[in-house]
């Protein structure tokens, strides 16, 4: 006796799994914002200035990197370059409004939702890096670094979980 599943009723799944999209996307928006501290302590501003709008690109590289879509969708990527342009107000609003407008398979919602709450969780994480180490201020950069890989881990995930098919 041989069964057989049915299919109709399994529901839609997400292109890539929401952890693998986190963990990409916290490392390359970490990497990046390593690079932006290093080239900012250089005094090279043209270079620090290139990998801050850089950073936007991060959870847009971990979401592919987790979707095996690398390099498949540039629009997508310059929507997440273009849209970290304004430091401020970058991650909150116009990065997932330019994602969203650039590749229109994610829901606006979600994207949004999920750069806020990884600003909110990497604001939180610098600060708690900055008590855990005191008054040393060499806690900045790295702080730094893990204020934007906590935001490109969630709003990757987030990216992730929002994929309309």
């Amino acid at each position: 006796m041989t069964s057989t599943m049915s299919t109709s009723s399994a529901g839609a799944r997400p292109a890539a799994s929401p952890l693998m999209a986190s963990l990409y996307g916290g490392i390359a928006t970490g990497l990046i914002g390593a690079a932006f501290m290093m080239l900012l302590s250089a005094k090279m501003p043209i270079l620090y200035g290139l990998a801050f709008i850089l950073t936007g690109a991060g959870p847009v590289i971990g979401y592919q990197l987790a979707a095996g879509k690398l390099g498949q969708d540039w629009k997508t990527l310059i929507g997440g370059i273009i849209g970290f342009i304004l430091p401020l107000l970058s991650p909150i609003i116009i990065w997932p409004l330019l994602v969203w407008a650039f590749n229109r398979s994610f829901g606006l919602g979600r994207i949004w939702l999920g750069s806020l709450l990884g600003f909110i969780l990497g604001v939180a994480g610098f600060f708690l890096i900055g008590l855990m180490i005191g008054q040393d201020p060499a806690w900045v950069g790295f702080g730094w670094a893990m204020l934007w890989a906590l935001w490109g881990g969630t709003a990757a995930a987030f990216m992730a979980s929002a994929v309309r098919e």
